[in-house]
């Protein structure tokens, strides 16, 4: 959870309402953020991942001033026309983008001082350090349009923000600071991503801005260009930029995006509808509210809502893309109600929790794996039929799909270990060799039932250097078995996974519990991995069986 400092004083004005600091810790701590400290000049706050829209200084003074009754319920923001179009090629390493307008501005120090802050802490929260989002800030009036969103070679040359000489991209990650530390994310692939005018390049996201299109104390017109893997991380990181900027007065005019299917207009600021069961409030507040009541709450939250009879009709603003569900709304209505006026009551529990054998037999699994020498990862139960059968050059299969996914990384959940752990690989082609990893964790396989699936827990080990091979990692499974006291017994397996001649499967009492092997050099290809790998996958439960 990200650490933030703002200025007081500027808090202050932007809320247009002077506080002592006992209320205006009582206040913020209410809507959310932890406050860590206030002292003269500086507001400190912890904040929770999910509001990021209270990340800048503009964000949190609007959440204030709606929370004490200054300017309560939606805010809205005009959103002009620029008439300029960014044409956007397939660039697959970063092929989502966002791009705005803002004029007028007047870049006095709180406002440099606020935008840098508030670049900063998306990249590192809902940006994953530049990997799923960049921002590019650029004094617009330096730039020539038309301006394009393209792969280019390595060698194609900018001068790097910070620096006099022009420098391929290359160099930029060879040389500069910002290369070497964000390179790695864009470093396999064949096309980097670009931002082209009738000059030269001006941007090449996530990596560095050009040094010809600085914003300085001069600039009047901002340009900001927003890149990433996922579209819904883009437009969140964007809007909450450019709302931040109208709550200081300035003029946000949208860009549109031409792609070779389609065409977008961004920023795109409309408000939301989502419908909440008044029931449903009630129910799991444990409240009588009514609905005239409810909407005073919600209004308290930044929120527009119509009472009909037995539903609320709530208006979700732009920049409050963390509401997903009608349960989110209810637990703003919870904090606008005040978690302070909630009755305590004593849970009746008539167990003791303790933890499951499994989880158990995990935990030793784990403390084995270290011992082994292994680093242990833990990656996300969903994923993408990409990822999990074409890359692995396999037959893809049945599924448990994700219905309407905001993001094409995530539309399934994950049926072997193995394709995640080759994506960590490939995202740490840079970190030092040999790399040996392993991951305990869950897989969902569809069945038959009430749930329509079925969760395994497995074991996966990869072992990637230049010498990697079958008796390495056959050594770890006998070691890995031996340790447990089980007897098994081997069996050649042809799997296109793995190369032929070089994998078995595991059995024990007949029954196959797992397999390992030499990755094929087909797969590693498809994961851009130059060194050899070789992995090792079980199901637990049938050892711990």
């Amino acid at each position: 959870m990200p650490t933030i400092a703002y200025d007081k004083k500027d808090l202050l004005k932007l809320v247009g309402k002077e506080f002592k600091d006992e209320e205006l810790r009582e206040i913020i701590e209410s809507i959310k953020p932890s406050v860590e400290k206030i002292t003269e000049k500086e507001v400190v706050l912890e904040h929770c991942a999910d509001r990021i829209d209270l990340f800048g200084i503009e964000g949190l003074a609007r959440a204030i001033r709606q929370y004490v009754g200054l300017k309560p319920g939606l805010t809205k923001y005009k959103v002009g026309k620029s008439g300029l179009t960014v044409t956007a090629d397939s660039v697959p390493v970063r092929p989502y983008i966002g791009c705005a307008v803002v004029k007028g501005v007047r870049l006095e120090d709180n406002l440099i001082k606020s935008l840098m802050n508030v670049q900063e802490v998306l990249h590192e929260t809902v940006g994953r350090k530049r990997r799923k989002v960049a921002i590019g800030v650029h004094d617009f009036d330096k730039i020539k349009p038309p301006i394009k969103y393209v792969g280019v070679s390595k060698e194609e040359k900018i001068i790097p923000l910070g620096h006099s000489e022009e420098m391929s991209l290359k160099e930029v990650l060879e040389k500069t600071e910002k290369g070497k530390e964000y390179g790695p994310i864009i470093q396999s692939s064949k096309l980097w991503p670009a931002f082209v005018d009738t000059i030269s390049i001006f941007s090449f996201p996530p990596i560095i801005n050009s040094e010809r299109t600085r914003v300085t104390e001069k600039t009047k017109n901002l340009f900001i260009d927003v890149t990433g893997t996922d579209r819904l991380a883009v437009a969140q990181a964007l809007n909450i930029l450019v709302t931040n900027l109208a709550e200081r007065g300035y003029k946000l005019e949208s860009v549109r995006i031409k792609y070779k299917k389609k065409v977008e207009t961004t920023p795109d600021l409309n408000e939301r509808v989502i419908e909440v069961s008044k029931e449903l409030i009630n129910n799991l507040l444990g409240l009588r509210l009514e609905g005239k009541e409810m909407v005073r709450l919600l209004r308290k939250m930044g929120y527009e809502a119509i009472d009909y009879k037995d539903k609320l009709e709530v208006i979700v603003p732009s920049y409050r893309l963390d509401i997903l569900h009608p349960v989110d709304v209810v637990e703003d209505v919870a904090i606008a109600y005040g978690y302070n006026k909630f009755e305590l009551v004593n849970p009746r529990v008539e167990s003791i929790g303790k933890l499951d054998e499994l989880e158990k037999f995990s935990d030793r699994i784990r403390s084995l794996m270290v011992g082994f020498g292994l680093q242990e990862v833990i990656r996300p139960v969903f994923t993408n039929q990409q990822d999990q059968f074409d890359k692995m050059e396999i037959k893809r299969s049945d599924v448990i799909e994700v219905a309407n996914p905001v993001s094409q990384e995530y539309t399934c959940l994950r049926v072997w270990l193995l394709p995640s752990l080759m994506k960590v690989l490939s995202t740490n082609k840079h970190v030092e060799y040999p790399q040996k990893l392993f991951e305990v964790g869950d897989v969902v396989l569809p069945a038959e039932g009430e749930t329509m699936s079925k969760t395994v827990r497995k074991l996966c080990i990869v072992i990637s250097h230049s010498t990697a091979g079958f008796a390495e990692i056959k050594s770890v499974a006998e070691k890995f078995l031996a340790s447990l006291g089980i007897r098994y017994s081997l069996k050649m397996l042809e799997h296109p996974s793995f190369i032929d001649g070089r994998a078995c499967e595991i059995l024990i009492k007949g029954k196959e519990v797992g397999y390992f092997g030499e990755i094929n050099p087909k797969v590693l290809e498809n994961w851009n991995l130059e060194m050899p790998v070789v992995a090792l996958e079980v199901e637990l439960e049938n050892l711990f069986s």
